[in-house]
């Protein structure tokens, strides 16, 4: 093997390049040293090699924390104003599956919402858990997924008769940022004694902001965490939007409804035997950092991406999501920090979408995203952006606006400087969803992982029954769980996200599924 192609000098090379990461984790590999914090984690850990330990005198155990682990973790508690802290460095994954396991007991059934990441389908699937779906609304005109209505989880609650329901399971803010009104779903779900966890793993800043107001309607920079609002256990990957290392998450605990002993059971379960202690002082540094000057560098953000949003009005073609979607749809609250650029109904007609932006940006401007698909592109932002950075993509956004804008005058697409060819590459291609609604369920997913299996093209597979998972990534929401059969839509829907170069985890390279084998 070539050196150059050990992934070490790979990143080494990434690191060297002047690509700007809009996208996580949410340090932005920032070393220089006009970042006092940054600069001192990285004289810390020069070398990671010389400090990865095992469990040695002095240094605690995670699994049966005493000492310094066990401090570090009340002192998070603390600044989180929570019952309990967790170090997770399996990532929020970890936390989701330990969370779901603990709080449904045998023969209670989970509601959860059906744009949930699939380690929550995994934690249900492994429990031989039953499954009942509540649905987010659409914002329709950007193609993005809303929140979830408290009328609909009031209905779904007092419709369950039996009291067969054992916890509420939501995302918010979604991987776009949309929040819901989680102060109203808890007191739903706590009127019937429903513990509510939210999987909060894209809005582990929001507990780090104190200003007024309920949501940005009411003159607030950022939403209010689910912990402030009553969820009984939330989890955050602490990576995604602050200083952390990627992998490094946090699971709070809000004792009352949830069983304490339980969920640290299931922590032993699904967390390392061998935890990183690199990334667990990861953790605890971001969150001593974030308790002190994070809070202030966290406003200094709000107080920028409100003049970036400012000055985003003046674009013609391009358009940036913004306040005017809160209040409908389930959105109660947004997420500033994300950035979903996307395209007018006009610049769409005429070819431009998402992917063709991104690609755009990416090669002219040196800009990465998040994500792109062909309604919309996702730039993520962080307190760890510069003025500087985020002053580049208002202007590299705004050239290629003016560059559209001359080409729609002129009667072509193509016109645009850089982006015919992306244009082209990418024109007709949709897929902003990764599932729909009411797919039919024929077997339970335990049921369908351990029959026998059969490979069959995606395109052929209308009206089988899945054996695997269909998950577009990012954001990691499953079209089909295994159990459920394959609607045309589906399939659809499906191949379009994998065309606009988007990972679809489960489908083979060469266009096959792991379906049911029929008996």
């Amino acid at each position: 093997m070539r050196q150059e192609e050990l992934l070490i000098n790979r990143l080494a090379a990434y690191a060297r390049s002047d690509m700007y990461p809009f996208h996580m984790p949410g340090h932005k590999r920032r070393t220089g040293p006009e970042d006092s914090f940054m600069n001192s984690c990285v004289d810390s850990f020069t070398n990671p090699f010389a400090v990865d330990i095992t469990e040695i005198d002095g240094f605690d155990n995670l699994h049966h924390p005493e000492g310094i682990l066990k401090e570090s973790m009340e002192r998070a508690a603390a600044v989180y104003g929570v019952d309990r802290t967790y170090y997770l460095v399996n990532g929020s994954t970890c936390g989701i599956l330990a969370a779901i396991s603990s709080a449904v007991s045998d023969g209670k059934k989970l509601l959860m919402a059906r744009n949930s990441h699939k380690s929550a389908y995994h934690a249900a699937m492994l429990n031989r858990m039953e499954t009942e779906y509540i649905y987010p609304e659409i914002i329709e005109e950007s193609g993005i997924q809303g929140g979830i209505e408290p009328g609909e989880l009031r209905r779904i609650l007092e419709a369950d008769k039996e009291n067969r329901i054992g916890a509420v399971f939501l995302t918010s803010p979604t991987y776009e940022g949309i929040v819901s009104d989680i102060k109203s779903l808890a007191e739903i779900a706590h009127e019937r004694g429903v513990p509510l966890i939210v999987d909060e793993a894209h809005g582990a800043h929001f507990a780090f902001y104190e200003g007024e107001g309920e949501n940005r309607q009411t003159g607030r920079l950022f939403p209010r965490s689910a912990l402030q609002c009553g969820a009984d256990l939330v989890i955050q990957s602490v990576h995604k939007t602050l200083p952390s290392l990627t992998q490094t998450a946090v699971l709070h605990l809000k004792e009352g409804i949830t069983d304490r002993e339980r969920l640290e059971f299931y922590l032993r379960i699904y967390q390392s035997s061998s935890p990183s202690y690199v990334m667990m002082a990861s953790i605890d540094n971001c969150i001593e950092y974030m308790a002190g000057e994070g809070r202030k560098r966290l406003e200094q953000l709000g107080r920028r991406l409100e003049h970036w949003m400012e000055d985003a009005k003046q674009w013609s073609c391009l358009r940036v999501l913004d306040d005017h979607v809160l209040g409908e749809n389930g959105a109660f609250d947004r997420d500033i920090s994300k950035l979903v650029v996307g395209i007018s109904p006009q610049a769409e007609k005429a070819g431009i979408n998402g992917t063709a932006l991104a690609e755009a940006v990416r090669r002219r401007f040196h800009l990465e995203p998040e994500m792109c698909c062909d309604r919309y592109v996702l730039y993520m932002t962080s307190l760890m952006d510069s003025e500087e950075s985020l002053f580049k993509l208002s202007a590299a956004l705004t050239k290629i606006d003016e560059e559209i804008a001359g080409a729609l005058c002129m009667g072509r697409n193509e016109g645009t400087e850089g982006t015919s060819e992306e244009t082209e590459k990418y024109s007709g291609k949709q897929g902003t969803l990764t599932w729909t609604r009411d797919v039919p369920r024929r077997i339970s997913m335990a049921e369908a992982v351990s029959k026998k299996g059969r490979r069959i093209r995606l395109e052929d597979a209308c009206g089988c029954i899945s054996r695997g998972f269909l998950t577009v990534y990012p954001p990691g929401v499953p079209a089909v769980v295994p159990g459920e059969m394959i609607s045309q839509e589906t399939a659809e829907l499906l191949l379009k996200n994998a065309g606009l170069g988007l990972t679809v985890e489960g489908l083979d390279s060469d266009g096959s599924i792991d379906a049911v084998k029929d008996e």
